[in-house]
């Protein structure tokens, strides 16, 4: 069985993109708008990997993390965080977040990160990645 990934992106343009990335990495992929979408998938679904957006509508990409961080905490180490805020911070709060790319994600990158985590992880723990 393929991987699954789980997109958490508002802007539908962004996430078409990814879903394009991911599903050429060999990836099955979930794709939801806003942050209470994204916990609903996360109560009842595995995911390889997590496309993660910190600024969404009704439910920050901070709050999914803080709901994975009492509910799921090895589920943040397969997470690819999506920002435009200071990484630094984000990083203060969630100190497994190791890796930054910039916003708007430069396609080459995201795969080899892609591959890198899935790959070292086998199916289950990726590192956490910032997109900036």
């Amino acid at each position: 069985m393929r991987p699954r990934a789980l997109i958490v992106e508002d802007d539908r343009a962004t996430r078409e993109v990814l879903r394009t990335i991911l599903e050429g990495e060999g990836l099955m992929v979930d794709s939801v708008h806003d942050g209470d979408a994204a916990i609903d998938h996360l109560r009842t679904e595995h995911y390889a990997l997590i496309l993660l957006d910190i600024v969404l509508p009704t439910v920050s990409g901070t709050t999914v993390m803080e709901h994975l961080q009492t509910h799921n905490p090895r589920a943040l180490e397969r997470t690819v965080v999506v920002t435009g805020l200071d990484v630094a911070e984000i990083r203060k709060v969630f100190p497994t977040v190791v890796h930054a790319l910039s916003k708007p994600v430069l396609p080459a990158r995201l795969r080899s990160a892609i591959r890198s985590c899935v790959h070292q992880s086998g199916e289950g723990s990726a590192d956490v990645f910032i997109v900036a």
